[in-house]
């Protein structure tokens, strides 16, 4: 596959990863407990996530780009990237729910909104980043009076610093970013970038014209036939019926279209590579993305399948 779409830059790609619409946390209680309560862990995983996004771009043999931890000039990470010949550097400032709870009741001086308007003023008067993001890691229901006041005297008015653009991330879009897998983000960006590849755009039209039955028929079954399990009992197709399909029309089609085979009364033969877009797709996740049999079938299903068929 090749990137069609050269609007998104990496820290674009940190914003579309870090909405709510797309989170893969919904778990109750608070995502930020215990080890993801500490500044360390965020951290790690802030940047094991920027690396992924910059692994990516690496695949398919575009950008020059760096993410590494530093803890310097008010900056806990930094990201560096070339894009039309200039190089935008943009520094993020994580808070931790157990930094908010040591400092909390602290005089002003050592409070949270203290400790990051020091920060602020060294991250952009250090002349080292364009950007530079306040990402608060922390239970948003708790500490929502907290956010308001970092906005207030931070943010607010001020949304351009000695040339810094300066950005708040709310800890729900946090908690979206952080809870990704490598997988999600593989996919998710994929999709953005490669939105115009022919392979992509193939494997949509292979099944955008087919009946919910015969969608769900291909996307459960076609992932065993690719790792080496090509038969499938009548029967057990005959389970992802809802009681309102004609099956022997579904059967037939999925028959004519080359993708079951039937196995002289002994069920079917899955043919995955009569759909050699999703074929294609699976082995991409596969060998470009070092992705397991598991994690390339999921791959796959966010580049084509629709959220009903996620779930």
């Amino acid at each position: 596959m090749r990137i069609t779409n050269d609007d998104y830059s990496p820290i674009q790609l940190v914003s579309e990863l870090s909405t709510r619409e797309t989170c893969k946390w919904h778990g109750p209680g608070n995502f930020f407990v215990e080890e993801k309560a500490k500044h360390e862990w965020i951290v790690e995983a802030w940047t094991e996530k920027l690396d992924e996004i910059l692994n990516l771009f690496q695949r398919y043999g575009t950008l020059a780009a760096s993410c590494q931890s530093v803890r310097d000039n008010g900056i806990d990470v930094y990201l560096s990237f070339t894009r039309d010949d200039k190089t935008h550097r943009v520094g993020f400032q994580l808070k931790s729910e157990s930094e908010v709870l040591r400092d909390k009741g602290t005089n002003e001086k050592h409070s949270v909104i203290g400790a990051l308007k020091r920060q602020a003023f060294e991250a952009i008067h250090s002349g080292k980043v364009d950007e530079w993001w306040i990402v608060p890691c922390i239970n948003y229901d708790k500490h929502s009076k907290l956010i308001q006041q970092i906005n207030a005297e931070i943010i607010v008015g001020k949304s351009s610093h000695n040339g810094v653009e300066v950005k708040l991330v709310d800890p729900r879009d946090a908690i979206s970013f952080l809870s990704k897998e490598n997988g999600d983000i593989d996919a998710i960006c994929t999709l953005l970038l490669c939105c115009g590849d022919e392979v992509l755009k193939g494997a949509i039209r292979e099944v955008e014209d087919l009946t919910v039955f015969q969608r769900k028929c291909i996307f459960t079954f076609i992932w065993q036939a690719l790792d080496g399990d090509a038969s499938v009992r009548s029967e057990d197709i005959m389970y992802l019926e809802t009681g309102e399909e004609d099956i022997a029309t579904e059967f037939a089609y999925l028959e004519d279209i080359g993708f079951l085979e039937s196995n002289e009364g002994e069920g079917f033969i899955i043919k995955p590579y009569n759909l050699p877009g999703i074929c294609a797709l699976y082995f991409e996740g596969r060998v470009r993305h070092g992705m397991s049999a598991s994690g390339a079938e999921s791959f796959v299903m966010t580049l084509i399948s629709t959220p009903d068929e996620m779930d």
